[in-house]
């Protein structure tokens, strides 16, 4: 089964508030992507693409940020802008004061995954004794290679780790033995090249945390807390409507990111993160507060952040629920 279908059950949903804007004002709504396009954005690509946020009644762009630090700023100074961020981006934000909440989640699961040639031993934690290892500590790759390391009792010093960011390149040079990164960045590449890989995923060594995350301002929520349902829910809308033609979807996803995206990669990769834009038991754009508590955990133990942030006042727990129940009983009233 399909991503969305598995998701969404395969039916085009009407974005909630679509039969009540007529030709009402459209709200302007920016969204901002925390740095190149990658398959994780066909919602809204789609969905700015096709109409499906104008029909709901928010006049909507995409825009492609720097980086999370350029999304966070941007989305605090302002209540027309939803950003698109890492979890470790936004709770450090909450964590330092910035007036930012977490409405819906983009990636439910971390896409963090660790890389190795197929001639490379690399199927548990311990594997990684011996063997070279370049990341940022200070990075959210960094802090998931750490949390892996520590929570699976293998010997710190004898995982030969550099202060530096791994690529592709080193890791086919030999230059380095495992490369951490990302599903949808350092993986589409290295299937790009076609080089035969192992990966290894830290959610199957207890590292259950959370992927990307879509944030909103504190302003927009208290004047105009129906801009980010409504988005919400037009995403969804929009996911759902990709299933329908999914090599139209590939093609307009792979045109969206340029560079070396092709329609069958982006198919490929649309597939693939299934699992992470909706993990067994959880529904699509969903925040889990259990997963998130042991996220902030690590933060905590790890000394990301030195105090703990209120979750509950930090994530709106209860948008998408909301969303998703406003559209049953929509369709039960149809």
């Amino acid at each position: 089964m399909s991503l969305i279908a598995a998701s969404l059950l395969v039916r085009e949903w009407s974005p909630i508030g679509s039969k009540e804007q007529g030709k009402a004002t459209l709200q302007a709504l920016i969204i901002k992507w925390n740095g190149p396009l990658t398959e994780a954005a066909a919602g809204v690509v789609l969905g700015v693409n096709d109409g499906v946020f104008q029909k709901a009644g928010l006049s909507s762009r995409l825009e492609v940020g720097v980086d999370d630090d350029d999304v966070v700023k941007a989305v605090a100074a302002s209540d027309r802008i939803i950003g698109h961020v890492s979890a470790m981006a936004f709770l450090r934000a909450r964590a330092a004061g910035m007036p930012v909440v977490a409405i819906a989640g983009s990636y439910v699961a971390s896409s963090i995954r660790l890389f190795a040639l197929d001639t490379t031993a690399l199927q548990t934690p311990s594997d990684l004794v011996g063997k070279t290892l370049a990341y940022r500590a200070s990075s959210e790759v960094g802090f998931v290679v750490e949390a892996l390391i520590s929570r699976n009792a293998v010997q710190r010093s004898l995982v030969r780790a550099t202060e530096a960011t791994g690529t592709v390149e080193q890791l086919m040079a030999g230059a380095i033995d495992v490369l951490a990164g990302y599903l949808e960045v350092e993986g589409a590449e290295l299937r790009r090249l076609k080089v035969p890989y192992r990966v290894l995923d830290p959610g199957a060594f207890k590292i259950h945390i959370p992927g990307t995350v879509y944030i909103a301002s504190t302003q927009m929520l208290a004047t105009s807390s129906s801009s980010a349902e409504t988005f919400v829910s037009a995403l969804l809308a929009s996911w759902a409507r990709a299933d329908l033609d999914p090599r139209r979807t590939a093609a307009l996803v792979a045109a969206a990111i340029g560079r070396a995206a092709t329609p069958e990669r982006s198919m490929t990769m649309l597939e693939q993160q299934r699992d992470l834009i909706r993990p067994f038991g959880a529904r699509m754009a969903e925040l889990d507060l259990a997963r998130w508590q042991e996220f902030q955990r690590l933060l905590l133990q790890q000394r990301v952040i030195s105090d703990p942030v209120d979750l509950r006042a930090a994530i709106d727990f209860s948008l998408v629920p909301d969303v998703y129940r406003r559209q049953s009983r929509s369709v039960q009233a149809d």
